[in-house]
């Protein structure tokens, strides 16, 4: 369990360089929501937006190199229309295929590696639920990290929360890093977060809480429901999709 239990605007802003963060909870009202935000030291990494379909949401490169499925992925996909599975690269859609295959979220979650990014072996942070109306439960915050003392241990350590149901303004939340750019610092450690507000109202407090030199966007969506109906800001403009067209407007 999460011992340290932060403010929402304690947890954006503690770090200059937070890397990609997640939170999964309800708000003050009881509404389940789920956040994902992202941030770049590179010209390469802040040339990314997000892809919002009714069931998932993509980040995706804007440049017109080669894809890297480092920086283009799904980072929030539900299931069936009542698991959603929120992280910070392709491991969302491992996880989901796994869980699909048959495999429990548990067996799913710590089947997973850190990046493949030495030097600095970024966290896989993943936080799943299953939504039934305002219910959340079956709450897992996973994050997947390197040895600190032995980096090239051949399996990662996993630092995982468990909660079997929410409370009102109830979150917990991870970033894959904890520093600043000068000397990156991974995390993944799952922290409690508490809700103070609605979650709509959560988008520009994190979007004004990262530095505006890094942040690249920050998605707010509700549980249940269409994820187009949820609130987005980026340095590029996000794509809506619309239903069953594949076409798109900003």
């Amino acid at each position: 369990m999460a011992s340290v239990i932060l403010g929402f605007d304690e947890f954006v802003v503690r770090y200059r360089y937070p890397g990609r963060g997640i939170v999964l909870g309800r708000d003050c009202a009881g509404e389940g929501f789920a956040a994902y935000w992202l941030t770049g030291r590179s010209e390469a990494s802040r040339a990314r937006r997000m892809v919002v379909g009714p069931d998932e949401l993509e980040i995706v490169e804007t440049s017109a190199g080669p894809a890297d499925p480092l920086r283009h992925y799904v980072a929030i996909m539900r299931t069936n229309g009542l698991r959603i599975v929120v992280g910070n690269g392709t491991q969302v859609g491992e996880v989901v295929a796994n869980f699909s295959a048959g495999a429990t979220m548990w067996e799913a979650l710590t089947a997973l590696e850190c990046e493949p990014d030495p030097p600095i072996l970024t966290p896989r942070i993943t936080a799943t639920a299953v939504v039934n109306g305002a219910g959340v439960r079956e709450v897992i915050v996973s994050g997947v990290v390197a040895h600190s003392r032995w980096p090239d241990a051949p399996s990662s350590q996993h630092r995982l929360v468990h909660v079997p149901a929410l409370a009102g303004g109830e979150a917990y939340a991870a970033t894959t890093y904890a520093g600043d750019t000068t000397a990156v610092l991974t995390s993944g450690q799952p922290v409690a977060v508490e809700i103070d507000t609605k979650w709509p109202d959560l988008l520009e407090r994190i979007w004004d809480g990262l530095d505006p030199e890094l942040r690249v966007a920050v998605a707010v969506v509700p549980l249940a429901g269409d994820l187009r109906d949820g609130r987005f800001i980026g340095r590029h403009d996000p794509l809506i999709l619309q239903a069953g067209t594949g076409s798109a407007t900003t």
